[in-house]
């Protein structure tokens, strides 16, 4: 029996073991029904096969860009994953995605529309399979519009019939809505009258004849003829279809789903023919993708899952059930139109959409053009001194990214950077040692007879290495350092010598580093000076012994403090709107837009912020008060002393000691104060109520991904704050005796 048992395991012992099916991580951004839809042809592929199981991992679209980036270098990021094409250029640049040209099958393009191909396109290498495009298409209102236009003729005079300010003297009515400052709406009118945005040898043509015109034409309609709104976003296109205020909306397919079809019956229709050229209007077209990583070690596997899940057979469940209009030119037959008419607009617009670029020199000119199109409409300038500028800016852009390949050829200087200055580094440390080597000593030898309280304090003084210290040299070290496709090269100082010189802007330029430094010391001022007039005043009628509900009224006053400040400033940019905002309702500014001129949208920022700031002021002032003895004041008014001269020779002198420390932090906060200009004006007008902080990360993450600039921007702004705070302490002696 025995025997027999010992066979029988030596037999299992050599039969091959049943493999494990392979494991791929799929990362995604859906939601809704798109996400259901995804859910249900991962379903189905695990049904058609057994080899290959695919996890998927949904992540906010907010950090969706900035988890992938950080992840896939260092091999933790996914296998697969879904994303719109317009990063392809940068991170096949850096290495973070493969190109799938050799790997796939033969023909297995062919089953997409070519114009969802060619976004995926990139130095003539493919680097992804489309799930879906996306382009804008004309929305509107059947009940108010039963018949979509044909021609830009008969929208304008659709637009011009719904348009105004009702009788009863409510909101006003648009006739069409769509964000007219952002590139990727207009460029449906841009291309549409003959324009574009680089010639055929890849140089930009911003300022070109066809492209001025299509400016003047949004112009016309927005500043002149007043038919859709000049303060717009993206919510504010929803709100205005769904409360019946828009008859037309110009948007993408994603609206259908912001849509409330309970109360609005809309239709969906081909943008129309640009009446002065004849060419019907030619937006963009974008492809979302599933992109395979470089670090994938799964590739056979991606590859073939890949395949399955943009197949027809699975293309047919995202277009059904997540309504999203796929790229497989086959499932539009007429059983599927009939089931989704509106996906078959999408389709019919696709003919007349011009595929946009993956190419890293495209997202140099989002934001320029915004900005011309943002002073053309708001009349700060001509549609052509606007795009003029553009062009200048977005040629030097491209300029200073192409000039990213001669360092990297000169990538072995940055060994010898790094051995210099660590090498420095070291010698300065062992000079400032022997130069005070006596004090050192000394101190040293404090810290060992104190060796018990240190120890209890060391994990604080960790934690703070790690989380303040060890980032801070890091920021401070990429200020000397210039990225490009995925690496950092050694500059020297060339990062501070540019800003310090205004290189690329006039001193009195709205993008310069002096106009930012000024602006953000002017906010800072008003800012800390209402703070504190506000909070001290309503301390000192707080403390009024006579007045009722103090409590009550604490509370109140302290509640803006205590609600996100984030919160607040959405709140306060709704009450700033030009049409619907209380702000203008209650001055009788109807129409009126805040953020067509620096003075108004730095007044709706200092409102804001002091509505936020000034509760913490009034509670230290409010405790300052309560310490200082009634003595004082009982002695005060038996000499004959006035409340003025109460308040110059007692109050302030003993309030001293408690407001100077507060008015150095609310310096520093106000110095930083990232989320109300973000929220509020959103730097509006073209930049100009931006402070340091917030351009620091706009050339992070906005122009260019220039992380070494931005990162010397931080540094500029930590010296200005260390000087600002060690002359403070030494003028107020805020903190004498602390450390005693």
């Amino acid at each position: 029996m025995r025997v027999l048992l010992s066979c029988f395991l030596l037999v299992l012992a050599v039969l091959p073991a049943e493999a494990a099916p392979v494991e791929l991580k799929l990362w995604h951004a859906y939601r809704a029904q798109e996400r259901t839809a995804l859910e249900k042809t991962i379903a189905l592929f695990h049904a058609s096969q057994e080899e290959i199981r695919v996890k998927l991992t949904f992540i906010s679209y907010d950090a969706y860009l900035d988890k992938l980036n950080a992840a896939i270098p260092l091999g933790h990021g996914p296998d697969l994953f879904i994303v719109s094409h317009d990063r392809i250029g940068n991170w096949a640049d850096s290495g973070m995605i493969a190109a799938l040209d050799p790997l796939l099958a033969s023909g297995t393009i062919n089953r997409f529309f070519k114009k969802t191909v060619e976004p995926l396109v990139y130095r003539r290498k493919l680097y992804g399979l489309p799930t879906s495009f996306k382009s804008a298409v004309l929305f509107y209102n059947r009940d108010l519009v039963p018949q979509a236009p044909v021609d830009t003729r008969e929208m304008i005079a659709l637009a011009e019939k719904h348009s105004g300010r009702p009788a009863d003297g409510g909101l006003p009515n648009y006739g069409l809505a769509w964000e007219h400052s952002d590139l990727y709406f207009h460029a449906s009118w841009l291309f549409g009258f003959g324009g574009s945005l680089f010639d055929s040898a890849g140089e930009p043509v911003l300022d070109s004849p066809a492209n001025v015109a299509s400016l003047n034409f949004v112009r016309n309609i927005v500043a002149e003829r007043k038919l859709a709104p000049l303060d717009v976003t993206a919510n504010k296109v929803t709100s205005l279809f769904n409360e019946g205020r828009a008859a037309m909306v110009i948007s993408g397919p994603w609206f259908r789903g912001e849509i409330d079809a309970q109360r609005i019956n809309y239709g969906v229709a081909l943008l129309p023919v640009i009446t002065s050229t004849g060419r019907r209007a030619r937006p963009f077209v974008g492809t979302e993708a599933f992109l395979l990583s470089a670090r994938s070690t799964h590739v056979p596997a991606a590859v073939q899952a890949m395949d399955w899940l943009t197949g027809d057979k699975a293309a047919r469940v995202r277009l059904l059930e997540g309504f999203q209009p796929v790229a497989n030119h086959a499932l539009y037959d007429a059983q599927v139109l009939q089931k989704r008419p509106a996906i078959d607009v999408f389709r019919q617009q696709l003919k007349y959409a011009v595929p946009m670029r993956a190419s890293p020199e495209m997202g140099l000119v989002w934001v320029p053009i915004k900005h011309a199109l943002e002073n053309t409409v708001r009349g700060r300038a001509s549609a052509s001194e606007a795009l003029a500028e553009a062009q200048r800016l977005v040629r030097l852009r491209i300029e200073e990214y192409r000039q990213g390949h001669q360092l990297k050829d000169r990538g072995q200087d940055l060994l010898p950077a790094l051995a210099w200055g660590i090498g420095g580094g070291l010698f300065l440390l062992l000079l400032l040692s022997a130069l005070f080597f006596r004090r050192l000593k000394r101190r040293l030898r404090e810290v060992w007879r104190q060796r018990g309280a240190y120890a209890y304090l060391s994990p604080a003084v960790l934690a703070t290495l790690v989380l303040i210290f060890f980032p801070f040299v890091m920021g401070l070290g990429l200020g000397f350092f210039r990225y490009y496709q995925g690496e950092y090269f050694f500059v020297g100082g060339k990062n501070f010598v540019d800003i310090l010189s205004s290189r690329e802007y006039s001193l009195t330029d709205s993008f310069s580093f002096y106009f930012k430094l000024v602006m953000t010391i002017v906010w800072t001022a008003t800012n800390v000076f209402l703070h504190l007039t506000i909070g001290l005043g309503l301390a000192l009628l707080l403390k009024d012994p006579l007045l009722k509900c103090k409590g009550l009224y604490r509370v109140l006053l302290i509640i803006p403090w205590a609600i996100p400040n984030y919160i607040t400033a959405i709140i306060w940019r709704g009450m700033f709107d030009a049409d619907s905002g209380v702000i203008n309702h209650v001055l009788g500014l109807e129409g009126f837009s805040w953020w067509s001129s620096t003075s108004t949208a730095f007044a709706a920022n200092l409102v804001a912020n002091c509505w936020l700031g000034f509760p913490f002021m009034m509670v230290v002032c409010l405790g300052a008060l309560q310490s200082i003895p009634r003595d004082l004041y009982e002695a005060a008014d038996v000499d004959g002393a006035s409340r003025w001269q109460q308040f110059r020779q007692i109050t302030l002198p003993l309030l001293k000691p408690a407001l100077f420390p507060a008015i150095i932090l609310g310096t520093i906060w106000t110095f930083n104060m990232f989320n109300i200009i973000y929220l509020v004006s959103r730097g509006a007008p073209n930049g100009g109520t931006d402070i340091l902080i917030i351009e620091a990360f706009r050339w992070a993450f906005e122009r260019g991904d220039r992380y070494g600039y931005a990162a010397a921007y931080s540094t500029l702004i930590f010296l200005i704050l260390f000087t600002y705070t060690l002359m403070t302490q030494r003028i107020t002696k805020a903190t004498e005796g602390v450390f005693d």
